[in-house]
């Protein structure tokens, strides 16, 4: 079973992006998580996290911003293709290595996404990255037994994406972008440049001993260990 989660603050982009995507790619009968009136994204996806994360047939949690619309006829396929490797815990479709801070893409950035400013191509398609954008999580089921989204460090919307991609690092596992095929209906911009510079302290303050590259590849060992 592949599970979604969406957290809705606008049902019209809602109504209008992400779930005609879901209805055309997602299987027929894979549940969603639609959550509303949340005043924190960390908050909202944990709640998905609790409702999925013990469901013994979980291939992958797929969290997914309301204005992304799947257009991939083989998502769901690539998605358990990417999470074969056990040792994957969080794929996305874009991100970065090398990444010093929330602004993943000042680092080496890796992986394609087509938006409503044109087309963000980077180079190399399947690659293990640091952090993946939050316009897309797909977690695997460890990733979704075992981290949760840090609602105590961290407020609002931003950051969440980059600290569960550090945390799944920390314990060893991989952070990977795939090639999935998808549009992101989004109207740029940080949103509210205050809380996104208050997250940018914590998440730097919190990740400070490994920032810029500080963590080694997982070992087939070590991948054995957090299992």
């Amino acid at each position: 079973m592949i599970a979604y989660g969406v957290c809705v603050g606008s049902e019209e982009k809602y109504q209008a992006c992400a779930r005609p995507g879901l209805r055309a790619c997602a299987s027929p009968d894979a549940p969603v998580a639609e959550c509303r009136d949340a005043d924190s994204i960390f908050t909202a996806y944990n709640q998905v996290l609790d409702v999925f994360a013990e469901q013994p047939d979980l291939e992958a949690l797929v969290l997914l911003h309301e204005d992304v619309e799947l257009r991939d006829a083989y998502f769901e396929a690539k998605v358990r293709r990417a999470l074969a490797d056990d040792s994957v815990a969080v794929v996305g479709v874009i991100g970065a290595r090398s990444v010093t801070s929330l602004a993943w893409w000042e680092g080496e950035g890796r992986g394609r996404c087509a938006e409503t400013r044109g087309v963000i191509a980077f180079e190399g398609g399947g690659a293990d990255v640091d952090v993946v954008d939050g316009l897309l999580l797909v977690l695997s089921p460890w990733a979704a037994r075992n981290l949760r989204f840090d609602e105590a460090g961290f407020h609002g919307f931003h950051g969440y994406d980059a600290d569960i991609c550090f945390q799944a690092r920390a314990a060893g596992r991989r952070v990977r972008v795939v090639d999935l095929d998808l549009f992101h209906h989004t109207k740029g911009g940080y949103g509210d440049l205050a809380a996104y510079q208050a997250a940018d302290v914590t998440f730097r303050s919190k990740w400070a001993d490994v920032l810029g590259g500080g963590f080694c590849a997982p070992t087939q060992a070590q991948a054995a260990r957090t299992a």
